[in-house]
């Protein structure tokens, strides 16, 4: 037993102690940067006894791809939503309040129509309004622009108009106060319209991607299309309250 205590001792002094065989291989090896690159991605090289080596060192910007997109595609989803929510559902429904009464159709379905529109118009304006500050949130800035003051501001009206038309609407034997409501909806409901119509160009401006510059002219040729109806609908009710009043 002490014969081969004193061999494992004897085997173990002859080793290298691990301070000196780390000294050792860090002169072996030396990396240094360099400004060469492959593929624009910075090289490293690695110096020995034995040669000169050249290792990829991979950049902390250069993600996936998916994840480079996802951004992109966020706003995509951010910007598709807010037009058709804010910018074409409420300005129908409003289309549809102001003309639609007067139908011979039955009374209940301009109403209906209007709520469907506009109901639908806030819950899409709302996701997008979301998705935006989800945007700011991952972009990490700390300062709202214009556009997201907008939205906000929009999402914030939107609401009490919401509040208003459900919660503090008077019953018809309260004509004097239907007469104020009546005013104060209409008012807030086409401030809304002119704020989000600014909105929309506002939010596409900012965007430096190819698609944006097409996109001003679909919204412009829908909204073309709405103010065109509403212009064409007023007219026939100017029309018809003239013939009336002969």
């Amino acid at each position: 037993m002490i014969f081969h205590c004193l061999i494992f001792v004897g085997f173990i002094s002859f080793l290298p102690s691990t301070d000196s065989s780390i000294s050792a291989l860090s002169e072996k090896l030396s990396p240094t940067m360099n400004d060469d690159k492959i593929n624009n991605v910075p090289i490293m090289e690695l110096q020995s006894s034995k040669g000169q080596y050249k290792l990829p060192v991979p950049h902390q910007n250069l993600r996936p791809r998916n994840l480079r997109h996802h951004p992109l595609r966020l706003k995509l989803v951010h910007g598709m939503v807010n037009i058709f929510g804010w910018g074409v559902l409420l300005p129908i429904g409003t289309i549809v309040a102001r003309h639609f009464k007067k139908l011979p159709s039955n009374n209940a379905d301009w109403y209906s129509l209007h709520i469907l529109s506009q109901t639908s118009g806030f819950l899409l304006g709302t996701i997008g309004w979301g998705l935006g500050l989800s945007i700011r949130s991952a972009a990490k800035k700390h300062n709202m622009s214009v556009h997201g003051i907008l939205g906000t501001i929009i999402f914030a009206l939107a609401t009490l108009q919401l509040i208003i038309a459900v919660c503090v609407r008077p019953n018809q034997e309260e004509h004097g106060s239907k007469t104020y409501w009546v005013i104060s909806h209409h008012i807030l409901g086409y401030a809304l319209i002119i704020l989000i119509i600014s909105n929309v160009y506002e939010g596409i401006g900012h965007q430096n991607f190819a698609a944006a510059k097409n996109w001003k002219w679909i919204y412009g040729a829908i909204l073309g299309a709405l103010v065109f109806t509403f212009l064409a609908l007023e007219l026939v009710r100017r029309v018809k309250f003239d013939v009336r009043s002969a």
